[in-house]
């Protein structure tokens, strides 16, 4: 890259304000360090890179919240055809759309909320990126329905989850009232938790689910869970298609927080919040990690996505 090309890049990315995905540009510069607000977006995409197809040549792909377009990014370096991304923010949109340029692709821009946009489009996609979202919308469930129905071939989803163990429930046809409910009660119980207040220094936050929560809400969208890479990620397929009811018209509350941004609608974002949110969780007691455990857990990861790959393209050459 010349200096009048650095020069100029750098005055653009730093127009663009505090970015939210961390990753690289092909020049090396970064966007940000992966530390909290932010997130480490390469280390996002390591979890389910290997269950998305080498070859995307003709497919459509839905990146719901895709922010500064990472994941839309990677959907179009594997040859997809079309990749839609839906965003609220408008400095998302202006972030995705620098970053695909850098990468040398095209990502068509929508800025919108996530509720409004399911529910309406009649598009149906191959591919549908769903991830670090659901937490965030007011009414998860019928945007989860909605996907689902849109998904031609698989869904990625990640969500926050609460605890780090899968709990075992005891799962009946038909729970009786009073005499089952200590069953519902049990922490295995698939549930959400609603967040009427703030959740990580964050007013975005509404609903928080268990692990056996978040599968059975997939599960009950009518689709077929693969694997489950993370704890807080699912990859999913359609197994029942339910279809879809078209209206004419759609009213749609507008909803916020005590002293907080107001939706559905386009968002701005306030920069000394962020900077107040960073220092925060700066603030916080820091988490002592067992390294070994950390570095044994890397490698059988590592291990385990190379296998998925390499079961995949053998599965593929079978089918051909």
């Amino acid at each position: 890259m010349s200096g009048g090309n650095a020069s100029a890049f750098e005055k653009e990315l730093r127009s663009l304000g505090w970015w939210y995905q961390h990753f690289d540009f092909p020049n090396g510069v970064k966007t940000g360090t992966g530390a909290p607000p932010g997130y480490d977006a390469r280390s996002r995409w390591s979890f389910i890179e290997a269950f998305v197809p080498d070859d995307l040549t003709g497919k459509s792909v839905l990146d719901l919240g895709g922010n500064a377009g990472f994941f839309s990014i990677q959907m179009k370096l594997r040859g997809a055809q079309r990749c839609v991304l839906v965003d609220p923010f408008e400095i998302a949109i202006k972030q995705a759309g620098f970053a695909a340029r850098q990468f040398g692709v095209r990502l068509e821009l929508v800025m919108e909320d996530a509720h409004t946009y399911c529910l309406t489009t009649e598009e149906r996609f191959d591919f549908v990126l769903f991830l670090g979202l659901f937490y965030h919308l007011k009414y998860p469930g019928i945007v989860l329905d909605r996907l689902a129905e849109m998904t031609r071939e698989r869904i990625y989803i990640h969500s926050h989850v609460i605890g780090h163990k899968r709990e075992p429930f005891i799962s009946r046809p038909d729970y009786k009232r009073k005499s089952d409910d200590p069953l519902l009660e049990h922490p295995g119980f698939p549930r959400l938790a609603f967040v009427e207040e703030q959740y990580n220094e964050d007013s975005t936050n509404w609903w928080i689910p268990n692990r056996t929560g978040m599968e059975a809400m997939v599960r009950s969208a009518g689709l077929r869970i693969v694997d489950r890479p993370h704890r807080q990620i699912i990859v999913a397929d359609p197994e029942v298609y339910f279809g879809k009811q078209v209206y004419s018209k759609l009213v749609f509350p507008r909803y916020g927080k005590k002293g907080g941004a107001v939706l559905p609608g386009p968002q701005g974002y306030d920069p000394e919040e962020w900077i107040r949110i960073s220092d925060a969780i700066a603030e916080r007691p820091v988490e002592k990690t067992n390294f070994v455990v950390w570095t044994i857990w890397k490698l059988i990861n590592g291990f385990r996505s190379l296998f998925l790959k390499v079961r995949s393209r053998f599965k593929s050459r079978r089918i051909r």
